[in-house]
C-alpha cells in the first residue's frame, strides 16, 4: 500500500522515464518477497538465537574450553555466509532486473496489442519477448546455483567442527580428563548448539533474496516527488477561475518548452491556446494544475500563487477532459463518479444525460451499469469522449481545460462532443487546447502560441484579419476552416 500510494505521488516525468510493467512488478513482486523475507526471518531468527543463547551457557558452564572450539566454527561461517550472501544478493538483484524486464515487455505488447496485429508485428514482438525470458531465466539460474551452494557449505562446516571437537575430546578421554559418557554428553550439547548455528546461516540465503528486493523496493520509495504540498500549504477555497501565468519559463532536460510567458484569463473567459506541435500548449494546461511546475515565473488562481494550496485542493478546482480518455475498470457509472466519487446516484445521471451518456446507454441493457471492457475496447472514441465530459460536468470545477477533445473523432462523433460541451455551465474559465474551427470559433479568446511564447492574442475574426502566425496557419490547414468529413 506504501510503495501503491507513494507511485501516485510520483511526478509524470518520473512516470514518463520509468516502464508501467517494472513497477507494477516491484509493487506486486518485490513487495511479496520483502514480506515474505520479513517473516521468513522473524520465525526463524527469534527462536534460534534464544535456543543458541540458552545452549552456549550451558556449553560454557560445563567446559570452557570444549565450548571455545566448538564455537570457532562461528567466523568460519559468518565469512562464508557473509561472502555467499554478497553474491547471492547480487545474482537476485540481476534476476529481479530481469523479471522487471519481461513484465514491461508484456505490459508493453498487450497495451499496444491493436498496433502489433495492425502491422503483424507479432513474430518481432515474440522474438524480443524469447530474448528477455532467457535472460530472465539465465539470471535465475545463476541464483539458483548460489543457492544451492548454501546448504553444503555450511553443513560440511558443522561436520568438520564436530570432528576437531571429537578428537579433542578422545585426546581428553585417553588422558584420563574426561570420561566417555561426559563426552557423550557434551557431543549432544554440541549438536544442539550447531542446529541454531546451521538454521542462522542458512536464514542468509533467505536474506540475500529478499534484499535485493527490497533495494528495488527503496528505489521507489526514496523517490522525492518533485510536485509536493508546501510545509505552508493551505486548502484552496472555492475559486472563482481568474489565472495569471507571470514570466513563467519551463525547461525539460535542457529543452526550453515555454519562455517568459505572461497570460491573463478572466474568470469565466473562455480561451482556446493555438499553435504547432511542440508550441507548448499543453505544458499551460498542465502548469495550472500543477502536474508540473515552471522552472521559473509564477502562476497564480485568484492572484494566489498555486504553490500556496495543496495539491487534492488546487487540483478540485481543475476539470480536464482529455484528447485520449482514460476508461477505469468498472461500469460507466463508476467511470462518470471517477469525477466526484461521492456525488449522488441523480447527479451521476443527470451528468450523463447533459454529456449525452444516455443517448447511447440507454440502447444498453444495463444502462450506466454496463461494464467497460479493458481501456474502453467495448465502446467508440466519442462515446468515451462523452464519459470524460460527464465526469466535468459532475466535476463541476471553477476551471475546465479541454486538451483536444475532438482531434481523433470523426464528424458525427465530433458533433455530439461539441453538443455535450455545449452543456457545460458557462460560469467556469476554460482553456482549450484545439485544432478543429469548431472548438476554436466559440472562445472568447485565442492566443496564438510559437517557440514556447505568445505571438499573438485576440478573437477568431480579429486573428484572422491581421497578417500573422493564426492566419498562416488557418491557410496551412492547421486551423481548418471546416471540419474535417
Amino acid at each position: 500500500e506504501t510503495v501503491f500510494a507513494h507511485l501516485n505521488r510520483l511526478s509524470l516525468r518520473y512516470h514518463g522515464t520509468n516502464r508501467v510493467g517494472d513497477l507494477a512488478a516491484r509493487v506486486t513482486g518485490d513487495v511479496d518477497r520483502t514480506q515474505d523475507m520479513i517473516v521468513q526471518v522473524l520465525a526463524v531468527l527469534l527462536p534460534n538465537c534464544m535456543l543458541l543463547g540458552g545452549m552456549v551457557t550451558v556449553l560454557f558452564v560445563l567446559d570452557p574450553a570444549f565450548a571455545a572450539l566448538a564455537l570457532a566454527i562461528t567466523p568460519l561461517l559468518a565469512l562464508m555466509v557473509s561472502t555467499l550472501t554478497k553474491r547471492l544478493k547480487d545474482a537476485e538483484k540481476r534476476s529481479r532486473k530481469a523479471d522487471g524486464q519481461v513484465a514491461a515487455a508484456t505490459s508493453e505488447s498487450l497495451g499496444a496489442i491493436h498496433f502489433i496485429q495492425a502491422y503483424s508485428l507479432e513474430p518481432y514482438q515474440q522474438d524480443r519477448f524469447d530474448t528477455l525470458t532467457r535472460k530472465s531465466l539465465q539470471a535465475g539460474l545463476e541464483a539458483v546455483r548460489l543457492q544451492a551452494r548454501f546448504s553444503p557449505a555450511v553443513d560440511v562446516t558443522s561436520v568438520l567442527s564436530t570432528i576437531a571437537v571429537l578428537w579433542f575430546g578422545a585426546l581428553r578421554v585417553m588422558n584420563g580428563e574426561l570420561t566417555v559418557g561426559e563426552l557423550l554428553v557434551f557431543l549432544s550439547y554440541v549438536g544442539s548448539v550447531y542446529k541454531p548455528i546451521k538454521a542462522l546461516a542458512k536464514l542468509g540465503r533467505v536474506r540475500s533474496k529478499g534484499l535485493a528486493a527490497v533495494e528495488r523496493v527503496m528505489a521507489v520509495l526514496s523517490e522525492e516527488p518533485q510536485i509536493a504540498d508546501a510545509p505552508t500549504a493551505v486548502l484552496a477555497p472555492r475559486l472563482g477561475g481568474r489565472i495569471d501565468f507571470r514570466g513563467v519559463s519551463f525547461t525539460y532536460g535542457r529543452e526550453p518548452v515555454l519562455t517568459e510567458v505572461d497570460l491573463h484569463i478572466d474568470e469565466g473567459e473562455n480561451v482556446a491556446l493555438v499553435g504547432p506541435t511542440g508550441a507548448g500548449k499543453s505544458t499551460i494546461a498542465a502548469l495550472i494544475p500543477r502536474l508540473i511546475d515552471p522552472t521559473t515565473g509564477v502562476i497564480e488562481l485568484d492572484g494566489h500563487d498555486v504553490r500556496g494550496f495543496s495539491l487534492a485542493s488546487l487540483r478540485g478546482q481543475v476539470s480536464t477532459v482529455l484528447q485520449d480518455c482514460v476508461l477505469l475498470h468498472g461500469t460507466l457509472r463508476d467511470n462518470i463518479a471517477a469525477g466526484r466519487p461521492w456525488a449522488s446516484s441523480g447527479d451521476i445521471e443527470r451528468a450523463a444525460r447533459l454529456a449525452l451518456v444516455d443517448e447511447f446507454a440507454s440502447r444498453l441493457p444495463l444502462g450506466l451499469d454496463t461494464p467497460v471492457s479493458e481501456r474502453g475496447a467495448n465502446l467508440s472514441g466519442g462515446q468515451r469522449q462523452r464519459i470524460s465530459i460527464a465526469r466535468a460536468i459532475l466535476r463541476d470545477a471553477p476551471i475546465l481545460i479541454l486538451d483536444e477533445p475532438t482531434s481523433a473523432l470523426d464528424t458525427e462523433s465530433e458533433e455530439l462532443i461539441v453538443n455535450a460541451l455545449a452543456n457545460l455551465p458557462r460560469q467556469r474559465t476554460t482553456v482549450v487546447i484545439a485544432h478543429r474551427l469548431s472548438t476554436i470559433r466559440s472562445a472568447d479568446r485565442i492566443v496564438v502560441l510559437e517557440g514556447g511564447r505568445i505571438v499573438q492574442s485576440g478573437t477568431h475574426g480579429d486573428l484572422l484579419g491581421a497578417d500573422g502566425r493564426y492566419r498562416r496557419l488557418h491557410t496551412r490547414g492547421l486551423v481548418p476552416a471546416r471540419s474535417p468529413a
